[in-house]
Order: C-alpha cells, then structure tokens, then sequence
C-alpha cells in the first residue's frame, strides 16, 4: 500500500509539471519507470537521489495519455460471442400428471 501511495503522489507531481489532470497520466507506465529508476538509485550515492527525481520529473511527456474521445463515431456495446457451432434452444417444458 505504501508503494502505491507512493507510486499515485509522484503521478500527482507529474501531472501538476505537466499542467494536465492526474487521471491523464498512466499509471502502469510510471510504476515501471519509477521502478526503473529506483532500481538504479540503490547502487547510487544518497545525494543523487534529488537530482535523480528531478530528471525523472523532466520525462514527464511519456507518461502524459490522450485526451479521451468524447464523441464516439459507434457507442459501446457489448458484442455478441460468435461461435461455430448452433446453439441449444430451451424446450418449452411440458408437465407430466401423474
């Protein structure tokens, strides 16, 4: 939970460098990165680090989405499964007296 809460409060500062809304940045995209990044801070001197989050600060334009289409040409809709064989009707159930 920390990593994610982490991981979502670097996505706000990106998105705040970027002038977009949080909801345009891609969060697998800059779990990766950010993971990335770290990997190599643990190798790194500790006063690297800063200019390191820095630098990654700067890419922001890779994890910037597209803007959402708002009028779609075709609405959604769920797809019917296309199969191969024929389908099982229902019987219409007859009740039996005894």
């Amino acid at each position: 939970m920390i990593t994610f809460d982490l991981i979502l409060r670097e996505m706000g500062n990106i998105a705040e460098k970027a002038a977009v809304p949080p909801t345009r940045i891609s969060f697998v995209m800059a779990m990766r990165f950010i993971r990335d990044e770290w990997s190599w801070c643990a190798v790194a001197s500790p006063s690297s680090i800063p200019a390191k989050l820095q630098r990654m600060r700067e890419n922001v334009l890779r994890f910037v989405l597209p803007e959402r289409r708002r009028d779609r040409v075709y609405p959604r809709a769920v797809k019917l499964k296309m199969s191969k064989f024929n389908r099982k009707r229902r019987q219409t159930s007859h009740h039996r007296t005894k």
